[in-house]
């Protein structure tokens, strides 16, 4: 493999979870006999996060990058995704993922391949043929249906359904080209919906776009949900008013 799998985790008091997805990714991808590095971005954590990415780092291959305080996802998202596009060649694989134990760490190497392949950007999706997301809060579900087909109405993307879940796959150029483009700009909002922000402003350099199909069980969560249904929405709105006009 010529290529490197760099993968961000974002971990805010997730020590409930951190260690067995770390242990996972690790071991998934040593037998796969892939070349990979993971990135820890621990925003601010008041619980044990810190400490226990700090004793995995000698087992693994692991850079961790931390927050003094609680920055948001917005800034995590900054911090990991700089530090692992500076690290990169322009054939790399840069993958976002959520630290709560949610994403499915099998699927990692499936979406860098769909990147190997031709492909610029790989979402795992809950919305795609074979995907689903059972054991969701009914507010939660009823939000993000519903932000993301209008998101898919505003800014259609071919090939993509699921423009908010965290768990994504980019060719690492893309990224590079979208910080030299944008500047401090690339990630303008400050909380969740900038995941759906980076997707729609690469839109401008046309990426070939892809999906993974993934059953996002809720009930597996250990950490409590840190989004505010009614916050993010008015976040959306109001990112969304931004980028349109």
């Amino acid at each position: 493999m010529t290529y490197c799998i760099r993968i961000i985790l974002l971990a805010y008091n997730e020590a409930d979870s951190i260690a067995s997805v770390l242990i996972r990714l690790n071991e998934h991808l040593t037998n796969d006999q892939s070349n990979f590095r993971l990135y820890v971005v621990n925003d601010g954590s008041t619980d044990d996060t810190l400490s226990i990415v700090e004793k995995l780092s000698d087992e693994m291959p692991l850079t961790l990058l931390s927050h003094v305080t609680n920055m948001g996802v917005a800034r995590a998202f900054d911090t990991g995704l700089r530090e692992a596009t500076r690290d990169s060649d322009n054939n790399d694989v840069i993958i976002t993922m959520e630290a709560d134990g949610t994403s499915v760490p099998e699927l990692v190497s499936v979406m860098s391949g769909k990147i190997s392949d031709g492909y610029d950007i790989v979402c795992a999706s809950r919305y795609c043929e074979g995907g689903g997301l059972p054991n969701f809060p009914w507010r939660r579900r009823f939000f993000s249906i519903n932000a993301n087909r209008l998101l898919r109405l505003l800014f259609p993307i071919n090939g993509v359904s699921d423009y908010t879940l965290f768990f994504r796959a980019y060719r690492a150029v893309l990224l590079k080209t979208a910080f030299k483009t944008y500047g401090g700009d690339f990630i303008a909002s400050t909380g969740f919906v900038s995941n759906a922000e980076m997707l729609i402003k690469l839109r401008a350099f046309s990426p070939e776009a892809t999906e993974c199909p993934m059953i996002y069980d809720y009930s597996v969560k250990k950490s409590s949900s840190k989004m505010r249904v009614w916050t993010n929405t008015a976040e959306y709105l109001r990112t969304i008013w931004k980028i349109m006009f």
